[in-house]
């Protein structure tokens, strides 16, 4: 498969009591998972608190993740997010992927200063020559400060190995008209991929891929519903929509991240609580998950 296409899954982190990462539960997680449908895997995205883990935990996190993804599926693609405010660690960060064995790279543009387009196509070019993985941008404007245009992706896709972007809209309208867009500027091979559950949940409209913390916990109704849109069957498409949406609205009201480890939790993972600074979502909330998700029986 091209690389960066169909419904890409971002599991948590796993903490344990203490607060070190549970790798015994992270590698059952992921050898679940990769034989689930999905068609990739991403560790150490915004879903996997990259932010709030060592050079040493990611280091270790990435070591593990090959290591079980690849005696469960080996033909399944496993990605590592690559992010740092400095970008002499953002290269350490590649480095240490390469060397596990990964098969691509998400390179997110995290910063203390907002940087500016110059700036930011500095620092994907030097990522690009820094390996021959493949690579895909993630546009997190709400987290980052800056915005992917069209013509800033459009320039970077002449990089060899810049081959996808992740990102998100206001609507499914608004997506796939910059999905047109985007599709003449940039090589056919170049994926688009939709970001953002309450986006997914209201899709009428698969895009090049999903990428999605949820799938990780709800794999099967994921690629049923991806499924059911690519091959043109809108009526299986709402139906299983209707099915997910209760849940994804109410998980996408919560505070991010710490309801990705609610949610997890509530479907049988260990995840453990989201590291400190970041606090767990109220005893309320997670029983709503908790019911919402029962229905659709779907534990790892």
């Amino acid at each position: 498969m091209t690389a960066f296409r169909g419904l890409i899954a971002y599991p948590v982190t796993p903490f344990d009591e203490s607060g070190d990462v549970n790798y015994a539960e992270f590698e059952r997680m992921l050898a679940s998972l990769a034989v689930s449908g999905v068609d990739a895997i991403t560790v150490l995205g915004s879903s996997g608190s990259f932010a709030y883990l060592s050079a040493a935990e990611r280091q270790r996190v990435v070591r593990r993740a090959v290591d079980a993804v690849k005696r469960a599926n080996p033909a399944l693609p496993l990605y590592a997010g690559v992010s740092a405010v400095a970008t002499a660690e953002l290269l350490e960060h590649v480095a240490d992927a390469v060397d596990a064995g990964i098969d691509g790279l998400l390179v997110s543009t995290v910063s203390y200063v907002p940087l500016d387009e110059d700036e930011v196509a500095n620092q994907c070019r030097l990522v690009a020559a820094a390996s021959e993985l493949p690579i895909c941008l993630y546009s997190n404007p709400s987290t980052t400060n800056f915005a992917f245009s069209i013509d800033l992706i459009a320039e970077l896709a002449r990089e060899p190995t810049i081959r996808g972007v992740k990102e998100t809209a206001p609507d499914t309208d608004a997506f796939a008209a910059r999905y047109e867009r985007l599709r003449r500027l940039v090589p056919e091979d170049f994926s688009h991929g939709m970001s953002g559950d309450a986006l997914i949940a209201d899709a009428g409209f698969a895009a090049d891929a999903w990428h999605s913390g949820p799938a990780s916990v709800l794999p099967v109704h994921y690629a049923a519903l991806r499924d059911a849109l690519v091959e043109g069957d809108p009526a299986r498409a709402a139906a299983l929509r209707d099915e997910l949406a209760p849940l994804l609205h109410e998980f996408t009201s919560l505070r991010k991240l710490s309801n990705l480890y609610a949610l997890a939790r509530a479907a049988g993972i260990e995840a453990g609580e989201p590291r400190l600074p970041l606090l767990p979502i109220a005893g309320s909330s997670r029983r709503d998950l908790a019911r919402l998700l029962e229905p659709l029986g779907e534990p790892l």
